[in-house]
C-alpha cells in the first residue's frame, strides 16, 4: 500500500511539472509544445493535443479519489474542467460556423483545429490551414461523454447544451465526410485534398455512442439537459468504417493513427477479428525499434524533406521509404490498448520500450515526439531498414503521448480499473447487441382494414385503439429534429432537414410532452412511388429492415418496428405476400428475436427519446375512412385515350408517349371542368397502371408527369463515402460519373440526360436507388466493385447479354415488377461476388483446377466473359500483385494507347503510390473502364492475371517498352488459331468462349515471344 502511495505522488508530481505547469491561468488550454522550428509554432492549443493531453490530469484525479485523496482529486478535476470549458468558449465563439458547416460539410466552413493559447482566439485564417479535422471534434466530445459520465460537470448552461447538440450534427456525417485528418494534410503528399479518414471515421462514431441520451449536467439531470445522436449516423459510421479498415484512406493503405480507434480511447471496432487484423497490419507495414512510422512513405522532419514546401512532388514520396520518422506515441497507444485487453506481457513488453526511448531532464523520463535517421545513415539504413541508430528531434516532450504513457502507469499499478476510463461504457456496448429483441407493431389504418387484417391471420390495432400513443411519420420526425438543439441566442437552428432511416423511426419518442410511435421509414408520408404498390417489394423492405435493424441496434431496450396497413395494400392482388410477411413475425416463425408486441406494450419496452421542439406543432396521423374519387367528365380526346389503353403494355406506351409528345400538362382534359388538366388525366393512367401492375405504364407515366425519386441524392452520397462511383450516359455518346456534390434535382437531370427516354430515364432512377438500398443493407455484395456503368447494369438486369439493342432491354425491363428488378440486382451482384469471383480463382490456373472441372462448370464462357466485364470486382490480392508486376516495363497500356485515362505509367505508380493504396486500386480501375465492349473489358483482366503470373515466376524480367495489353490477348489468339486467315478481332472472339484456363495457358504461352519482339533484356 506504502508503494502504491508513493507512485501515486510520484505521478501527481510529474503530471503537474510536465503537463499541468503549461496550462494557462486564463484560458486553461495548454500548448501543443513550446517548440518554435521549421516544421511550425507549436505554441498554439491544438484541439486534439488539448484534449489528449488533459487525459492523464482526469485519471489522476480518478486514482485520488479512490485513494481518499479529496484535495488533490478536486485540484486536478478543476484544472481539467478548465481545460475543457476553454476549449468550448473557443468553439463557441465559432457557433455561425457550426451552423454552416452541418448544413455544406464545406472545409472553408469547419471549427479551426486550433487556437491561441493565451486568448483562446482564432490564429490563422479560415483557408490558411487544414481545420476540418473530424476526429479532433470528436476525441472533444467522446471526452466530454467520458468525463461527465465519471462525475465531472463540463457543460453549466443550456446555451452550452445546445451547442453541443449541434457539435454532435457537425461530426455525424463523417461516414461520407472527408477531412484533413490527424496529420492535417488529408492526402499523403500532402497537397491539401481532404480524404474519408478512417481514424475520423471511428472516433466520430465513438463519440456519438458515448454523448446518445447522456444527461451533460449529471445522471438524473432535468431532461432539456440530454443530447441525442441519431442511431442511423452511427450505422453508417460502423459500417463505412468496417468498409475502410485496415486502410486508413485512399492514399494511405494503413495508418498508426488507427491505434487510436481499434482501442482507446475510442473503443470503436466491435469486430475483434477486424481490430485485430488492423493492429497486426499497422505493426507489420509501421513498425520500428523507435515507434511506429505514422503511415508508409512519410517524410515529415525526415532529413531529406524540404520543410520550405508544403506539398511533395509524386516522384519523390518512395525517397521516404524506410526512413520514414518513428514515434513513440504510438507504443503508448498499444501500452493502454494492451493493458485494457488484460495483456500484462504484452503491457510489459510496451512499457520497457517506451522506458528505453526516454529523456531524461530533471529527473523525469519525457517522450520524444519522434525519432529520425540522420543524414549520414540514411543510405545504410534504406539497404537493410531498422539496422542504424536514430536521434530523437527537440519536441521534448509530445505532451500527448506523455499524458497516454501516464494513464497508462495508473492502471498498471493497479490504481485505475479500465472501467474507470470507461464510464460509458464504450467497450461494451460497442459490439452489436446480438440478442436485440425488435417488436413488431402493425397498425391499421381503419377499422376495415383491421378486420381484413384479422381475416388473414395478422394482429393489428387502429389509431383509436392505441390511445393516448400518437403516431407519426418518419419525415414528421425530421421536423421535430429539426428543432433539436436550436438556440437563437447562438443563431443556431437544429439538425439539418436530412432523411431518418430505420433505427431512428425504430425508437419511441416524447415530444413536447406527447408519446409518439414513428412509422418505419419506408413508408414516408406519400405513398405516390410506384414502388411502394408493388407488394412483395413492400414484403422484402420489411423483412430487409428488420434484418438491418437487428445487425446494427446497440441498445438493451427493443428495437418498436411500426407498420401502418391500408386499403391500397389489402386491396393489391398480391396482398397475402405482405400477410404471410406479417405473420411470420407475429409468429416468430420467421425470426425467435421478432414478433407482436401490442402499441403501449413496445412502447413501455423501449427507449424513450425526449425531445424539446417548441416550435413545432406536429399533427399525428389520424384513421382514415377511404372515399371513391370523383368522376370525371372527360373531354373527348381524353376519353379516346383511356378508351385506347388495352391490349400489351408495349401499345399501350406508343400511344400514350405519342399523346403525351407535345401536350402540356396544364391543358385541359376536361368541357365541363377546366381545372381538370392533362395531368389529372396521366395521374389516372398512374393510379389504374398501378392498381394493374401494369409496371410499363407506372413508370412510363411517373416519367411523364414529371415524378422523380427524391432520395437519390442520400443514396449517392453513401455510395461515394464507400469510394464507389456511379456512371452514367454510353459508348456512343458519352460516358461520365455522378459527383457526391450533385443535389437531387442535378442527379434526375444528369440521368435525363443519359436516357433514351422516359421509361430508361424511371429504370435509372430506380436502380441507383436500389443499389443504394442494397449498398446498406448488405454492403458485403460489393466487395471489389469499384464502380457501376448504370446502362451496363441495366442491360444486365434485362437479360440484354445476347441484345445489342438497348431500347429492347428497356422496354423488358419495364415491364417487371419493381420487386423483380430488385431481386435480379441482389441476384446479379451475388453471382459476381462468388460464382463469377469463385470461377476466375479456380480456373485460371492449370495448377488448380482440371478439364474435368472445367468441364462440370458448364458455363457459356463468352456470355461469363460479358456479364463478368460489366461489373468489376478486383481483389485487394489482386491489386497488389498488378502493383509489383508494373516493374517490368515502363508502360502498361489497356488497348487503347490514344486514351491517357488507359496508360498507366509505371515509374510514376511505383514511386507515389503504395501497393494497397486504394487511389490504385482505383487508377486500375479506371483504365479498365475505359474499355468496350464488357468481355474484352474482362479478358484484358485475365490478361493482367497471366502477367502477373508470369512476373512472380521471372521477377527479374525487364522491357525497355510498353506493354500493350490488347496486343498480347492477339498473340495469344494468334496462336489458338494459327492457321485461320480470320482478322484479329474475330480470332479473340473464338478465343474468347474458351475457358479462362484455356485462355490463360495461351497467354502464358505467347508472352516470351511478345516480350522478346518488344526487345527484352534480362537484369
Amino acid at each position: 500500500m506504502r508503494n502504491s502511495e508513493q507512485e501515486l505522488k510520484q505521478l501527481y508530481n510529474e503530471i503537474n511539472q510536465v503537463i499541468l505547469s503549461r496550462q494557462n491561468p486564463v484560458t486553461g488550454l495548454l500548448p501543443a509544445s513550446t517548440s518554435v522550428n521549421a516544421h511550425g509554432d507549436y505554441t498554439d492549443a491544438w484541439v486534439r493535443d488539448n484534449v489528449y493531453s488533459i487525459i492523464a490530469p482526469w485519471a489522476l484525479s480518478l486514482a485520488m479519489k479512490k485513494a481518499g485523496e479529496t484535495r488533490e482529486a478536486d485540484e486536478l478535476e478543476q484544472a481539467t474542467i478548465k481545460l475543457m470549458r476553454g476549449l468550448l468558449q473557443s468553439m463557441m465563439r465559432q457557433a455561425h460556423k457550426v451552423e454552416a458547416f452541418k448544413h455544406t460539410l464545406k472545409p472553408i466552413d469547419a471549427l479551426h483545429a486550433k487556437y491561441d493559447t493565451a486568448t483562446g482566439l482564432t490564429v490563422v485564417a479560415d483557408d490558411a490551414w487544414g481545420h476540418l479535422q473530424i476526429d479532433a471534434t470528436s476525441i472533444y466530445l467522446l471526452m466530454i461523454g467520458q468525463m461527465t459520465a465519471s462525475g465531472l460537470r463540463i457543460i453549466q448552461t443550456y446555451d452550452e447544451v445546445d451547442f453541443v447538440q449541434n457539435l454532435i450534427y457537425y461530426i455525424a456525417s463523417a461516414f461520407r465526410t472527408p477531412d484533413y485528418g490527424i496529420w492535417e494534410r488529408g492526402n499523403k503528399i500532402n497537397n491539401g485534398k481532404p480524404e474519408i479518414n478512417a481514424s475520423s471515421l471511428g472516433m466520430a462514431k465513438a463519440a456519438l455512442q458515448a454523448l446518445d441520451g447522456l444527461n451533460l449536467f449529471h445522471k438524473g439531470g432535468p431532461t432539456r439537459a440530454v443530447v441525442h445522436s441519431v442511431p442511423d449516423a452511427l450505422s453508417m459510421a460502423r459500417t463505412n468504417l468496417a468498409a475502410l479498415l485496415p486502410r486508413e484512406s485512399l492514399s494511405k493503405e494503413v495508418d498508426a493513427a488507427l491505434l487510436s480507434i481499434i482501442g482507446f480511447p475510442a473503443f470503436a471496432v466491435g469486430d475483434s477479428i477486424l481490430a485485430t487484423e488492423t493492429r497486426d497490419e499497422i505493426l507489420k507495414k509501421l513498425g520500428g525499434i523507435y515507434g511506429l512510422k505514422r503511415f508508409l512513405w512519410d517524410g515529415h522532419q525526415t532529413v531529406i524533406e524540404d520543410p520550405s514546401r508544403l506539398y511533395y512532388e509524386h516522384s519523390e514520396l518512395a525517397n521516404f521509404q524506410h526512413i520514414e520518422s518513428e514515434w513513440p506515441l504510438f507504443f503508448c497507444y498499444l501500452y493502454l490498448n494492451a493493458l485494457f485487453t488484460g495483456n500484462t506481457q504484452t503491457a510489459s513488453h510496451y512499457y520497457q520500450k517506451i522506458q528505453n526511448l526516454m529523456i531524461e531532464k530533471n529527473g523525469i523520463g519525457l517522450i520524444p515526439e519522434l525519432y529520425y535517421v540522420p543524414e549520414h545513415a540514411i543510405e545504410a539504413e534504406k539497404r537493410n531498414p531498422k539496422s542504424q541508430a536514430r536521434v530523437a528531434n527537440d519536441n521534448l516532450p509530445l505532451v500527448w503521448a506523455q499524458s497516454l504513457y501516464y494513464t497508462g502507469r495508473l492502471m498498471d499499478l493497479g490504481l485505475l480499473k479500465p472501467d474507470d476510463l470507461d464510464p460509458v461504457k464504450l467497450r461494451s456496448t460497442t459490439t452489436q447487441m446480438t440478442k436485440a429483441q425488435v417488436a413488431l407493431v402493425v397498425l391499421a389504418e381503419n377499422e376495415d382494414v383491421k378486420k381484413i387484417l384479422a381475416d388473414n391471420g395478422v394482429i393489428a390495432e387502429s389509431i383509436l385503439d392505441i390511445a393516448p400513443l400518437k403516431v407519426i411519420s418518419a419525415p414528421h420526425l425530421v421536423e421535430a429534429y429539426a428543432q433539436v438543439g436550436a438556440n437563437h441566442k447562438l443563431n443556431l437552428t437544429g439538425r439539418p432537414r436530412r432523411r431518418l432511416l430505420s433505427l431512428a423511426s425504430s425508437q419511441t419518442y416524447c415530444i413536447n410532452d406527447h408519446q409518439f410511435l414513428c412509422l418505419s421509414w419506408i413508408q414516408g408520408d406519400s405513398d405516390d412511388d410506384y414502388v411502394h404498390h408493388d407488394i412483395a417489394r413492400v414484403a422484402t423492405m420489411v423483412r430487409e429492415e428488420i434484418s438491418h435493424i437487428r445487425k446494427h441496434w446497440l441498445n438493451s431496450e427493443v428495437a418498436v418496428f411500426t407498420f401502418m396497413v391500408n386499403e391500397a395494400l389489402c386491396n393489391s392482388p398480391d396482398a397475402h405476400l405482405l400477410y404471410e410477411c406479417l405473420q411470420g413475425f407475429q409468429l416468430r416463425t420467421e425470426d425467435e428475436n421478432i414478433g407482436y408486441a401490442s402499441a403501449n406494450l413496445a412502447f413501455r419496452a423501449s427507449r424513450e427519446n425526449w425531445l424539446l421542439a417548441p416550435d413545432i406543432c406536429l399533427t399525428p396521423i389520424t384513421s382514415r375512412e377511404v372515399e371513391a374519387p370523383p368522376a370525371i367528365e372527360w373531354n373527348t380526346q381524353s376519353q379516346a385515350l383511356l378508351q385506347a389503353l388495352d391490349g400489351s403494355q408495349l401499345a399501350q406506351a406508343d400511344k400514350l408517349v405519342e399523346y403525351f409528345a407535345d401536350r402540356p400538362l396544364h391543358e385541359s382534359a376536361s368541357d365541363t371542368n377546366k381545372r381538370i388538366t392533362a395531368r389529372d388525366l396521366l395521374n389516372t393512367i398512374y393510379s389504374n397502371a398501378l392498381q394493374n401492375h401494369q409496371w410499363l405504364i407506372a413508370r412510363l407515366a411517373f416519367a411523364l408527369s414529371g415524378r422523380v425519386k427524391d432520395d437519390l441524392s442520400d443514396y449517392l452520397s453513401v455510395l461515394s463515402s464507400r469510394h464507389f462511383s456511379v456512371i452514367v450516359g454510353s459508348v456512343d455518346t458519352s460516358e461520365f460519373g455522378l459527383e457526391q456534390s450533385l443535389n437531387n434535382s442535378q442527379i434526375v437531370e444528369a440521368l435525363r440526360e443519359a436516357s433514351i427516354n422516359p421509361i430508361d430515364h424511371c429504370l435509372l432512377q430506380e436502380l441507383l436507388e436500389s443499389i443504394g438500398i442494397l449498398q446498406r443493407t448488405n454492403p458485403q455484395l460489393f466487395e471489389g466493385v469499384r464502380s457501376i456503368q448504370l446502362s451496363n447494369l441495366l442491360n444486365l438486369c434485362a437479360d440484354g447479354v445476347k441484345s445489342d439493342n438497348y431500347k429492347e432491354s428497356v422496354l423488358e425491363l419495364g415491364q417487371l415488377s419493381p420487386s423483380a428488378v430488385l431481386d435480379r440486382l441482389y441476384k446479379i451482384f451475388s453471382s459476381q461476388r462468388s460464382v463469377f469471383a469463385k470461377g476466375l480463382k479456380r480456373s485460371l490456373s492449370a495448377k488448380n483446377m482440371s478439364d474435368s472441372d472445367v468441364e462440370a462448370m458448364d458455363l457459356d464462357w463468352f456470355e461469363w466473359r460479358f456479364e463478368r466485364g460489366l461489373i468489376l470486382s478486383l481483389s485487394r490480392e489482386f491489386l497488389e500483385k498488378i502493383w509489383q508486376t508494373l516493374a517490368i516495363a515502363p508502360k502498361i497500356i489497356f488497348a487503347e494507347s490514344h486514351n491517357p485515362a488507359c496508360i498507366i505509367e509505371s515509374e510514376f505508380v511505383r514511386s507515389s503510390m503504395t501497393p494497397g493504396e486504394e487511389i490504385f486500386a482505383q487508377l486500375i480501375n479506371d483504365a479498365l473502364a475505359q474499355l468496350h465492349p464488357p468481355y474484352f473489358r474482362s479478358a484484358i483482366v485475365e490478361v493482367l492475371l497471366a502477367i502477373t503470373e508470369f512476373h512472380e515466376e521471372h521477377p527479374k524480367e525487364r522491357v525497355e517498352h510498353p506493354i500493350n495489353l490488347e496486343e498480347i490477348l492477339e498473340c495469344a489468339a494468334d496462336m489458338s488459331n494459327s492457321s485461320s486467315t480470320q482478322k484479329a478481332t474475330a480470332k479473340i472472339d473464338l478465343l474468347l468462349e474458351e475457358s479462362p484456363q484455356v485462355l490463360n495457358g495461351y497467354i502464358l504461352s505467347s508472352l516470351p515471344t511478345y516480350l522478346k519482339n518488344l526487345g527484352k533484356e534480362s537484369e
